[in-house]
């Protein structure tokens, strides 16, 4: 049974150290930028609703959300992909699978399949969040234990800051195209930045610029971001089809003649087909990352089915959004003399006429593509690192810190300009991360509905001493831990290779250990979740195994109408501007 039963855990609670220090009458002493900044604290809001015992454990961000904040339904989710499927990532995802010697037919092939996989996992994964509306760093407890769900925890939280950074780079590039527009001088400025930096002085003006504009969208409250995942799901297929339409109308109306439509497929045999399931690993590596983490997202929906519509939408709008890079790129080659994959480039190109209308263009088209840069690094990675990085110190860090904190870490400590200008080998090392949130992915879900069938305990997730800390000592499940080298170390020496190739370099991996790099998501997956139960079911541990849900529901809703009551009469009290009463959560 699960560790609260005599409700002992909520007393605790209640008694804690933080709040005897009060009721004793103690009063601590008033520092100096308490009395300068008297509505600031460095300590973040953690409501009564909370499981955890102590502040260091949880706060009302990481706690689970309660029924007045699960605002998301289905139109939410499919905006929500809207934002992050119109990206220029996955503009340009299929030049890398052309580029090998695959037809586009087979590269589009690749982009539904993988996607539909993903969107498959994604939906499933998602429900867990959905029902038991707690963050991805607290589910991953339940199967891992509370020690090594940090390092799990740590491995997306990484991936995410790298590609906020390399997000904000591309946003940066979106701004200088903006300034240039507008200001044709800023092209002319002096660069006073050695060239193997990656980045000029005009483009660290435009990167700078665009780190300053995110901020206060990085601000939005999860309650409400929903909205801003609309607009963008508005605006980014009007620039995208601007963008192919103009090159479209610059080449003839045709694309028959370019070679990205007219090349066949190159390779045969063999090597086709492991050409092909390299470059579906990599479609599947390109949202791996929310594959794990997709409860961060899912449990704010205002019912567990909300989320389902996922799973049509991913594979959808992903492939509309490859083919209309594909068939992009073709027109460039006749509109431009060559393929342009980039669509950032060619939104450039509208102003070398000169022209008041071609610079227009370029500055409402570089408009539109900042939107499509906010929204993916909202959707994609502030919000994830933001739970992730709260995970470690729910006391001080809440969503609104941990995002503003990732955008710093991400868009000055990685120095992503560098990393997109040079660094190969970086680069390899990312989209070669797959061998490792496969098994996550994987064990997390086989622990969730085959292992416990959905019996768990939120509450205990909550508590380190709970059902499922595991080891007193060590607080890690051994079954996990061993479940996921066993699906993640076959494919490393491939791993290695790739990055070594990446490098122009060459190793001594075989041709078997490259091959199972190729597959590497779909075999770690696999492998990790069939180990994972096999050990639960031979060696069960039989403290953690419940034979009903207790999710704290009935606690957490009559917390929340307290909770509710409380800032309705707040509100009444003060006056709040309209900025104000948006960007509270």
């Amino acid at each position: 049974m699960a560790s609260y039963d005599n409700k002992d855990f909520y007393q605790e609670k209640n008694g804690s150290p933080a709040s005897s220090a009060i009721e004793s009458g103690e009063v601590a002493p008033v520092s100096s930028l308490k009395r300068r900044f008297p509505a600031f604290s460095l300590e973040v809001r953690q409501e009564p609703s909370s499981f955890a015992a102590t502040k260091n454990a949880s706060n009302a961000d990481f706690d689970p959300i309660p029924p007045s904040k699960r605002t998301w339904n289905w139109g939410a989710y499919v905006a929500y992909w809207m934002a992050d499927a119109w990206a220029v990532s996955n503009w340009e995802v299929a030049s890398s699978i052309i580029a090998v010697g695959l037809s586009w037919k087979m590269a589009i092939g690749a982009c539904v399949l993988g996607n539909t996989i993903m969107g498959i996992v994604i939906t499933v994964n998602g429900r867990m969040g959905a029902t038991l509306h707690t963050p991805f760093p607290v589910l991953a407890r339940m199967p891992f234990g509370y020690y090594f769900s940090y390092f799990v925890v740590l491995s997306r939280c990484v991936l995410a800051i790298v590609w906020l950074g390399v997000q904000t780079t591309t946003g940066g590039q979106c701004m200088t195209v903006l300034l240039t527009a507008i200001w044709p001088s800023f092209a002319n400025i002096p660069n006073t930045i050695p060239a193997s930096e990656g980045i000029t002085t005009a483009g660290m003006c435009g990167f700078v610029l665009y780190f300053l504009l995110q901020i206060p969208f990085l601000c939005i409250p999860y309650t409400k971001v929903q909205y801003f995942f609309a607009l963008k799901s508005v605006i980014a297929p009007i620039i995208f089809l601007a963008i192919f339409g103009s090159t479209l109308h610059k080449a003839g109306g045709t694309i028959s003649h370019s070679t990205v439509i007219t090349q066949g497929t190159t390779l045969s045999g063999s090597t086709l087909a492991w050409a092909f399931f390299a470059n579906l690993n990599g479609v599947l590596g390109n949202y791996a990352t929310l594959g794990l983490n997709i409860a961060d997202f899912a449990r704010y929906a205002n019912k567990p089915s909300a989320q389902n519509v996922q799973a049509i939408v991913i594979p959808i709008i992903f492939t509309i959004v490859g083919l209309l890079g594909i068939f992009t790129a073709a027109s460039s080659e006749t509109a431009y003399g060559q393929v342009i994959w980039n669509p950032i480039v060619i939104v450039g190109l509208w102003m070398k006429s000169g022209s008041h209308g071609g610079r227009a263009a370029s500055a409402f088209g570089a408009i539109g593509l900042l939107i499509v840069t906010l929204g993916i690094n909202i959707s994609a990675n502030s919000i994830s690192a933001a739970n992730d990085l709260m995970s470690f110190c729910p006391k001080y860090i809440n969503i609104r810190r941990g995002q503003l904190l990732a955008a710093v870490i991400g868009s000055w400590g990685f120095v992503p300009w560098k990393i997109l200008a040079s660094a190969a080998k970086f680069l390899a090392f990312l989209g070669g991360y797959t061998i490792f949130l496969g098994p996550m992915t994987s064990i997390l879900m086989t622990d969730y509905y085959i292992v416990r069938r959905g019996n768990v305990s939120v509450p205990d997730m909550y508590n380190f001493h709970g059902i499922y800390r595991y080891s007193p000592r060590y607080a890690s499940n051994w079954r996990a831990v061993t479940a996921f080298f066993i699906g993640c170390v076959p494919p490393l020496p491939g791993f290695v290779n790739n990055i070594v190739v990446a490098g122009m370099g060459k190793t001594g991996v075989s041709a078997g250990g490259q091959h199972l790099f190729n597959i590497g998501y779909i075999y770690s997956f696999i492998s990790a979740g069939v180990f994972y139960w096999a050990f639960n079911r031979f060696v069960p541990h039989t403290d953690s195994i419940m034979d009903h849900a207790e999710t704290g529901e009935d606690i957490i809703a009559a917390n929340d109408a307290k909770n509710v009551q409380e800032r309705v009469a707040n509100r009444a009290e003060r006056k709040q501007s309209v900025v104000s009463t948006f960007f509270e959560v």
